[in-house]
């Protein structure tokens, strides 16, 4: 049995579109207390507060100087440590697309999750919409989606559908292209969707990064998990949700996730357990972990880039495993994949059945 412990950094809620908070980072690590609170005192010496948090390190040059200790470290614990990333913008754009554009998709025969392509896709839509259209543009259009997921409604719904429509109206391709297509999604939504106020945890990011975490070890790893996180979090407010994923007779099956990779089912988590964070040293290095890497997008996507997280990164902290919900520099430059039986969305939604059966009609 090994045990995932799990911490967060820059939580908002449903609150994607935070210009304070623009990142939600998910630090899990297989590292227990006792070694933790070793490498913890080692690193911050001089730390008096009553548990080790990365707010209270990175406010003290002292403290923020036991970080270049800490990177150096990271090299030797890099395969017991895992970064999750949301860039919450984007991920606006990315739920967009997914509820306005991949039912179209699905319906004429395509696989839009297949083989990583849903990931490739955003990427170049992501570098279309900068290249093509502006920061501006991408900023509105994420505002807009960030306001109907947050307030569903006929206003916020037609709204969103006239800011994409008069975009589509106004530009050239690809942005009117990208844009005719959202809003086409808008009118398809709503035809199967009538009850639009019924559109709700659409905005859901934390329970997503706390599975993919999971994932990742169990890509990594043959035994069973426990996992321990800060009882702060309140990702287990969807319990039925996660134990309905983490049941264990569910069909085996080795299920495709967004990212190409594939992951065995059931995932074997045999506990989740709430701790108090100043109890466990252990949730303090995630906790530490979690508030660089949330303060390392930010100074990595283009905007000026921080020259004490240039020297962090330099010194070992480069060599932390991450994935997440961020674009990247690889593109869909290929067709779309025909489907060819149950997508990643049909493995979901299936392990999801008694979850659905068990909510009011």
């Amino acid at each position: 049995m090994t045990t995932i412990y799990i911490d967060e950094s820059g939580y908002t809620g449903g609150d994607l579109y935070n210009p304070d908070q623009p990142y939600f980072t998910i630090a899990s690590s297989l590292i227990g207390d006792d070694e933790a609170a070793e490498i913890l005192r080692r690193c911050f010496p001089r730390y008096q507060g009553a548990e080790f948090k990365f707010g209270n390190i990175w406010k003290r040059d002292t403290h923020r100087n036991g970080l270049r200790t800490l990177a150096g470290e990271i090299p030797a614990l890099a395969d017991r440590l895992f970064l999750y990333v949301i860039d919450k913008r984007f991920s606006l754009i990315v739920k967009m697309f997914e509820y306005l554009v991949e039912p179209s998709f699905t319906a004429r025969g395509y696989d839009y999750y297949g083989n990583g392509y849903a990931r490739r896709y955003m990427n170049t839509i992501h570098r279309d919409l900068l290249r093509f259209g502006s920061e501006a543009l991408y900023d509105e259009t994420a505002k807009q989606w960030d306001a109907f997921a947050r307030m569903p409604s006929r206003a916020t719904m037609d709204a969103l559908h006239e800011h994409l429509g008069k975009t589509a109206n106004s530009s050239k391709h690809p942005i009117s292209t990208i844009f005719a297509m959202l809003a086409e999604g808008t009118r398809r939504f709503e035809r199967d969707n009538p009850d639009l106020e019924a559109f709700t945890d659409s905005s859901e990011i934390q329970l997503t990064a706390v599975l993919a975490s999971v994932v990742h070890w169990r890509q990594r790893r043959s035994e069973d998990f426990d996992v321990v996180h800060d009882e702060s979090s309140n990702f287990l407010r969807q319990r039925d949700v996660w134990d309905t994923i983490l049941r264990d007779d569910c069909e085996p099956a080795a299920v495709e996730m967004g990212d190409g990779t594939t992951v065995e089912f059931p995932l074997r988590v045999r506990s989740t357990t709430a701790v108090r964070s100043h109890e466990s040293a252990a949730v303090q290095l995630c906790d530490v972990i979690a508030g660089f890497g949330a303060k390392a997008s930010l100074s990595f996507d283009g905007r000026d880039k921080d020259t004490f997280m240039v020297e962090l990164i330099a010194l070992g902290a480069g060599e932390l495993t991450f994935n997440g919900v961020k674009p990247h520099e690889e593109y869909a430059d290929e067709p779309m994949p025909k489907k060819a039986g149950p997508d990643m969305l049909d493995h979901m939604v299936g392990l999801l059945e008694p979850h659905f059966n068990r909510r009011p009609k």
